[in-house]
C-alpha cells in the first residue's frame, strides 16, 4: 500500500537528536490535498494546517525512533504522502515481542504527549495572550490549537486499531508472533482485514468519504497479505 519514496532534489533533510529526517515533498502535496478545505478560510489556514501536520507526524515518529535507538538500532524517519514511517534495521535477528510492542507504543505515546502539552497551553498559556489582538488572530489560534488537539488524540487513537501496517496492527502481529512469526502475521492480517472492513462500512455509513476510503484500503492490504500466503 504504502511503497516506495524515491528521493527527489526538493527534499528537506535535517537531524534531530543524531536521527536522520527527510521531508518528502510529497508530505507537504498530500498534505495540501487532505487540508484543501482549510483554504478556503484563506491561505493562513493551510499554512497552519500543515505545519500542525507536519510537527504532529514528526513527534510521532520521533517517538518510534528514540525508543527503538534506546534498545540499540540506528532509526531514521521519512515523512511522505501517506504520513511518516520510523525506520531501523534489526540485522537480521528477531525483535522480541516486548521491543517490538514497546516501539510501536511509543509514537501514539508520544502524541499523547503533545495533546496533553497542547491542552496545557491552553490552558496556562493562551490566557497571558494580550486581549486585544485581532479576531482573526484569534480564529487561527483557535484552529491551530483544535487540529493539534484532533490530530494528536483522535488519530493516536485511530493507529493503535488492529491493523497493519497501522501501530495497532504492529503490535498484534508482535503479540501473535511469539511462538511462530509466519502464523503471526497471518493472525494480524486475518484480524485487520475483520476490523478495517467494519471501519470502512461505518465510515461510510457516516459519510465521512476520507475515513471510507482509507480504512478501505488498508483492509484490502492485509486481504493481500493473506493472498499472497494462500491463507485466509
Amino acid at each position: 500500500m504504502f511503497g516506495t519514496v524515491e528521493p527527489t532534489p526538493f527534499d528537506l533533510e535535517f537531524s534531530l537528536w543524531r536521527i536522520p529526517v527527510r521531508v518528502s515533498v510529497w508530505f507537504w502535496v498530500g498534505g495540501t490535498l487532505l487540508g484543501y478545505g482549510a483554504l478556503k478560510a484563506g491561505v493562513q489556514y493551510l499554512a497552519a494546517w500543515l505545519l500542525v501536520l507536519f510537527v504532529s507526524i514528526l513527534v510521532h515518529e520521533l517517538g518510534h525512533a528514540l525508543t527503538a535507538r534506546r534498545f540499540g538500532y540506528s532509526p531514521r524517519i521519512l515523512l511522505y504522502h501517506f504520513g511518516g514511517l520510523a525506520m531501523y534495521d534489526t540485522y537480521g535477528w528477531r525483535e522480541s515481542t516486548t521491543r517490538s510492542v514497546l516501539i510501536s507504543l511509543a509514537g501514539p505515546v508520544a502524541g499523547f504527549g503533545l495533546y496533553g502539552v497542547t491542552q496545557l497551553l491552553l490552558l496556562f498559556g493562551v490566557p497571558l495572550l494580550p486581549k486585544e489582538m485581532p479576531d482573526n488572530v484569534w480564529m487561527l489560534l483557535a484552529f491551530t490549537f483544535g487540529q493539534l488537539l484532533y490530530i494528536n488524540l483522535w488519530w493516536g487513537l485511530v493507529n493503535l486499531l488492529p491493523v497493519l501496517p497501522l501501530d495497532g496492527g504492529r503490535i498484534s502481529q508482535a503479540l501473535c508472533s511469539t511462538r511462530n512469526p509466519a502464523w503471526g502475521l497471518l493472525t494480524a492480517a486475518r484480524i485487520g482485514a475483520v476490523v478495517a472492513g467494519g471501519a470502512a462500512v461505518y465510515f461510510y455509513m457516516e459519510h465521512d468519504t476520507y475515513a471510507a476510503v482509507l480504512f478501505a484500503m488498508l483492509c484490502a492490504t492485509n486481504v493481500s497479505i493473506l493472498q499472497e500466503r494462500g491463507r485466509w
